[in-house]
Formats: structure tokens, C-alpha cells, sequence
């Protein structure tokens, strides 16, 4: 979980930061000159041994502008040390922040490193450079996953770390990140919330991926997600259960970040790029969520309903267990039920769709009113 630990910044800010443990190596020349490329500052975890082992590289670090950090005297499991071993471990590397090796914890860790001036970084997005998964495969992982105030660990050790940076960093640039070196981001030691959104990161992940929920953009603050699926009901005059359907999905992280006025601007780009999705899926016939949350889809022209009681129970402890560890709250008098939102293909293209996408439809006589703009 990391309590205690920096594992990330401002959710509301497109900063993030590259992070390279286990260095320096014969690597890290090009990864220079790969940050060096796109103008971009990094945090690199030496650890004293390899620090030792190239001296020069660790000033070409300082000379490009790098932060240089402690990853330890040696690479080692803090819980395979005595204390007083791992104090002399952590003592012997200079560094205002401490990255434990594996980001493993002994029962003493934390204080040995408060004790000797230091504060534990941790991450909240890995690379997995040390698996044998292709370059390709792990940049993409990156891109998807990344998110404002991201901490990314790769590691100064592997050949295809490089590869995974010049397909990764770029395309961040793109998407309107920002990398920066972890003492210019804002920083706060994780909370027990914040630990269990780190320790369930993994849950989320193969959510996705077993359901096929695919996120509506890639850029910094997209964030809604559509996973297809059967409308499992109840039945409403849009569609009766077992139509297929696309279920919406908010992020959660960046939506407890961000203002109710770029939330709503956020929610409609989202729309906008679903309606685009849905062009070349006409099997798709209705769009839903079930949440607490489903009131504020009123505004973007979706039709509400009470949902079974089986359904609220199941739905709404689970929206209780999102409120509380993303938000920090309970729930209280005057908050919205759980609902059923839910609208059309048809009146989702007719809001948010291109004029070529939307359904054609008889143009209103001069008696009658125009549909609103979307």
C-alpha cells in the first residue's frame, strides 16, 4: 500500500514523472539521449554500488539536469537486512528521497529513512521493462494507464527500456502530458485511502481487460471508458434487457480531481468521441450506467430509472466503498439514489455526433420547435 510513501502528485495537474531505478549502467547514455531528445527531466534511484562502478555517469546525470536520488547502497530486500544493516544502506547514498529496493518495506524502513533525513518515493504506474513482453506492448500499457500526477518506474538496467521510452515519451508529449523531475511536482505522503487506491490499481486493471473496457481518448484528463456488454436491465422504453449495449465508466481518479466546470466539458468530449466510436458499431443499441452518479448524466440527455432493489443494494455498496476512498466520503442525507442512465444510439448520435452521423429525420415544419443544440 505504501502508507507514508510519495507515489504520486496533483491528480488536477498534467505533470508526471519519469522515474529509472537500479543505475547508472552501460544504458544510461541513451536514455540521455532520449530525454535529452524531447528537452524532458528525470529522477533517477542510484544505487551506491553501481554509483561506485560509474562515477562518470552519475555526473552526466547532475551535468543534464537530472535529479539524482537514492535507491540504496545495495539492491537488496529490506526485510533480508538487520536494522542496522539496512540503516547503513540507506545512510551511505546521498539523496533527499529513498525508493526501496523493489519498493519492499521492513518494519523499520520508514523511520530509518525519516531518521537519516530522507522520505520514501514510491510509484503508482510500472513499466514491467523487466518482463519479456515487447517494447511495443509495454509502451502501450503505459499510455493507457498513465494518469495526472503519475510517478512511472522504469528501470536503468534493461535493454528495452530505452525502446519502451522512445515509444512512450513521445506520444505522452502528445497526449498533453508534462514530464517533470519529482521535486518540481507537488507532493503528499499516501494516506490509507490513497494506499488502497494504490494496492487496487491491479483489480482495475484486469477489470478492464477481462470485461474489454476501453477508455474514450488517451489524452491527460479523458476520462470515461465504455465496456460492451447485454443490458441487463430492468426493461425501459429505450430497450428491454439483452440488448447489446455499451456500459459508461468514469474515472474516478480524475474526476475527484477536477472542477465541476472542466468535469462537464471533460464528460461531453467523452460523448463526442463515444458518438464517433459508435459510427462504425451499429449493433450497439442503448449506452447505460448504474450509479449514484447517474443524476448528473441527466444533463447530457440520458432518461433515469429506479433500478430492483438487488440491484441498489449491490450497486449502491459498492458506489459507498468509491465515494469513501476516492472522495473521502460517507453517505449522507439528500444523496442521490442508486439509478439506471441510460440512452439511445439514436439520441446519443443526435447529440453528440458529426451532421453526416446523426439519423436522417424529416425537417420540422415552420410550426415546429427545433430540437436543441447538443
Amino acid at each position: 500500500m505504501g502508507i507514508g510513501a510519495y507515489a504520486w502528485g496533483l491528480r488536477s495537474s498534467p505533470k508526471i514523472a519519469l522515474t529509472f531505478d537500479d543505475g547508472p549502467s552501460e544504458h544510461t547514455p541513451r536514455l540521455l539521449e532520449l530525454l535529452r531528445r524531447y528537452g524532458v527531466k528525470a529522477t533517477f534511484f542510484v544505487t551506491g554500488t553501481q554509483a561506485e562502478k560509474h562515477p562518470e555517469l552519475l555526473e552526466a546525470l547532475r551535468a543534464d539536469g537530472h535529479q539524482v536520488e537514492s535507491h540504496g547502497y545495495w539492491h537488496r530486500q529490506a526485510f533480508l537486512m538487520w536494522p542496522w544493516q539496512e540503516a547503513e544502506h540507506i545512510r551511505r547514498v546521498e539523496g533527499k528521497l529513498y525508493r526501496p529496493p523493489f519498493g519492499a518495506h521492513s518494519p523499520f524502513t520508514r523511520l530509518l529513512a525519516r531518521l537519516l533525513g530522507k522520505k520514501v518515493a514510491l510509484w503508482d504506474l510500472e513499466s514491467k521493462d523487466w518482463t519479456d513482453r515487447p517494447a511495443e506492448e509495454l509502451a502501450e500499457y503505459l499510455i493507457l494507464w498513465c494518469k495526472p500526477g503519475s510517478i512511472l518506474l522504469l528501470h536503468d538496467r534493461y535493454p528495452v527500456t530505452a525502446n519502451i521510452l522512445e515509444l512512450t515519451l513521445p506520444r505522452l508529449l502528445e497526449l498533453g502530458y508534462q514530464p517533470v523531475r519529482m521535486d518540481e511536482m507537488e507532493l503528499k505522503p499516501l494516506g490509507v485511502r490513497q494506499g488502497l487506491q494504490r494496492a487496487f490499481q491491479g483489480y482495475h486493471e484486469r477489470y478492464f481487460k477481462k470485461n474489454q473496457v476501453e477508455r474514450l481518448g488517451l489524452e491527460a484528463f479523458d476520462l470515461l471508458s465504455v465496456g460492451p456488454t447485454r443490458f441487463p436491465g430492468p426493461p425501459v422504453p429505450e430497450a428491454q434487457p439483452g440488448v447489446k449495449a455499451y456500459e459508461v465508466h468514469l474515472d474516478s481518479v480524475r474526476s475527484s480531481a477536477l472542477p465541476s466546470m472542466t468535469l462537464l466539458r471533460q464528460t461531453r468530449h467523452g460523448f463526442q468521441l463515444l458518438a464517433q466510436k459508435l459510427e462504425n458499431e451499429p449493433d450497439i443499441r442503448l449506452i447505460y450506467g448504474i450509479s449514484y452518479a447517474a443524476v448528473a448524466l441527466k444533463v447530457f440527455g440520458f432518461k433515469l430509472y429506479p433500478v430492483p432493489l438487488s440491484q441498489l443494494l449491490i450497486t449502491g455498496i459498492a458506489n459507498i466503498w468509491f465515494m469513501w476512498i476516492y472522495r473521502g466520503e460517507l453517505p449522507r442525507r439528500g444523496l442521490p439514489l442508486v439509478q439506471l442512465a441510460c440512452i439511445t444510439r439514436e439520441e446519443l448520435l443526435q447529440r453528440y455526433g458529426k451532421p453526416s452521423a446523426r439519423p436522417s429525420s424529416p425537417s420540422p415544419g415552420p410550426a415546429q420547435p427545433q430540437s436543441p443544440p447538443g
